[in-house]
């Protein structure tokens, strides 16, 4: 990579105060300066909790790992919002129910679009699905302006498994994704850890798209505005 995933972390937050974008890059200068050189970002649950806002740890393949606010919230052509997230040097994640359907900024390239006209697995909460469970959708993504390609997915229960989350043990569920792009004949496996008690997602390794690197995820504060991770 060009440069470090999330080597500066920054907070943004939505404000419609005038004045919020000094404040904003204050947070993010901060940030740069208090985290440069170090390989991970790591925040008390003090200070998590005093953030009125979610929070996520990123990870970008086995760069360093960031801490995210989010930043803005919008609605979709599906029941749940986009969720987006900034790193300090303008990086951008979407989310939508905890999966990864954009990315900007990416100094490898990017998911540019994911599509679907059936609800995504995730969203129905795979604790409540028969497995394994197929489900399909296209994606496009850069650089080669690839687009359109059909992505099939299915999904299989795995192992009960206690994960740590920011010290804390969480008794969850592994789940895999096994995604196929048959017009590339190629394969990649995401996974995913569901709280046992919630069935939410509190962890993910997913793939961008083929020749991308995967992120991991590791949320923190829920969103807490509507149907989402």
């Amino acid at each position: 990579m060009n440069k470090p995933f999330f080597s500066t972390i920054a907070i943004f937050i939505v404000l419609t105060i005038t004045g919020c974008t000094q404040r904003i890059q204050d947070l993010s200068d901060s940030f740069k300066f208090a985290y440069q050189g170090f390989p991970d970002a790591q925040k008390s649950w003090d200070e998590i909790n005093a953030l009125p806002y979610a929070s996520l740890y990123a990870q970008l393949d086995n760069g360093p790992r960031g801490f995210m606010v989010l930043a803005f919230v919008e609605p979709s052509e599906h029941p749940s919002p986009n969720l987006k997230w900034l790193s300090g040097e303008n990086e951008m994640l979407v989310t939508r129910n905890g999966r990864l359907v954009k990315t900007v900024n990416l100094a490898d390239g990017n998911l540019t679009a994911t599509h679907t006209d059936t609800p995504d697995p995730l969203s129905v909460g795979l604790n409540t699905l028969s497995m394994p469970h197929t489900w399909s959708r296209t994606i496009d993504w850069q650089p080669g302006n690839h687009s359109g390609y059909r992505a099939d997915s299915t999904f299989k229960r795995g192992k009960p498994q206690k994960i740590s989350v920011n010290g804390i043990p969480v008794a969850t569920t592994h789940y895999t994704e096994d995604v196929t792009l048959p017009a590339l004949d190629t394969q990649y496996t995401n996974d995913y850890w569901i709280a046992n008690d919630t069935g939410k997602i509190i962890k993910s390794y997913q793939h961008l798209a083929p020749g991308l690197p995967a992120v991991t995820l590791t949320h923190l504060k829920p969103y807490q505005g509507g149907a989402d991770d």
